[in-house]
């Protein structure tokens, strides 16, 4: 008994450790836990972040991809009426007031390189309402209701409301069935993209891109595309989005482009 006692203490005098966990073992271990613990939730928060802005950027370009299919459309339809068939009209079709079928354009005071900021024409484009399909009202009360269902109708598009937007912004169109003369208000306007910063619309001649257009004024013709330029709020790259829209109804091209002057067939 005697021995094994004494063994034991020489292994001690020879500082053979012991058994066990020291406190400086524990520290170490808990603040490896809390570091581990700390990446694991950084990573976790991170995750849902960019999935939160990899949604917002997806509702962002379904918004605008609707948009562009919108705007498409509407400039696909564009129509303008001629005073005489087989000829050349000037200012379309002319009533005692002016005419019923024209391409305008013009810069709200915000003009920028984008070309001019409103656009406003006759197409066949815009389309049926869906609540008229849903709804059960005879043809005679959705005519006073809503105007006359399809059709040539007039198309205004702007950053800028014609009539009164409240707080709302965005891009801005305005539809009126039949169109009439006045080409600087009636029918209904509502918010088509409230996502849209700014926008502006340039027009191919046959030759150039112009900043205007103005069938009223000029030899009814229809540009033979649009441009159209757009940027998107909050976007912090402030990128510039553009695509072009040729116009079928139109007869300008390189081999007869668009002149102001020109009246023959």
């Amino acid at each position: 008994m005697t021995d094994v006692a004494n063994a034991s203490r020489r292994r001690r005098a020879a500082g053979r450790p012991e058994a066990g966990i020291t406190v400086v073992e524990l520290i170490l271990a808990l603040a490896m836990t809390a570091i581990l613990a700390g990446a694991i939730t950084y990573a976790f928060t991170a995750g849902i972040q960019m999935h939160r802005r990899h949604t917002q950027d997806l509702a962002k370009t379904d918004t605008t991809a609707h948009m562009e299919e919108e705007l498409t459309r509407l400039f696909e339809g564009a129509r303008l009426s001629t005073a005489t068939a087989g000829t050349r009209a000037v200012a379309s079709v002319n009533t005692t007031n002016g005419p019923t079928t024209y391409f305008t354009s013009e810069t709200n005071g915000t003009s920028t390189d984008l070309g001019c900021d409103r656009v406003t024409f006759t197409t066949t484009g815009a389309g049926i309402p869906m609540s008229t399909f849903y709804s059960d009202d005879d043809y005679e009360t959705q005519q006073t209701a809503r105007g006359p269902i399809g059709g040539l109708a007039e198309v205004s598009l702007g950053t800028t409301a014609v009539g009164d937007s409240g707080d709302k912004t965005g891009l801005f169109e305005r539809i009126q069935r039949p169109s009439d003369t006045d080409t600087t208000q009636g029918g209904k306007e509502f918010v088509l993209d409230p996502a849209i910063e700014s926008m502006g619309f340039q027009f191919y001649d046959g030759t150039q891109w112009e900043s205007a257009w103005d069938t009223t004024s000029g030899v009814a013709r229809l540009p033979q595309a649009v441009q159209i330029s757009y940027t998107i709020k909050d976007d912090p790259d402030q990128t510039t989005h553009v695509f072009v829209v040729t116009i079928p109804a139109s007869d300008v091209n390189s081999l007869d482009p668009y002149s102001s002057t020109t009246t023959g067939s």
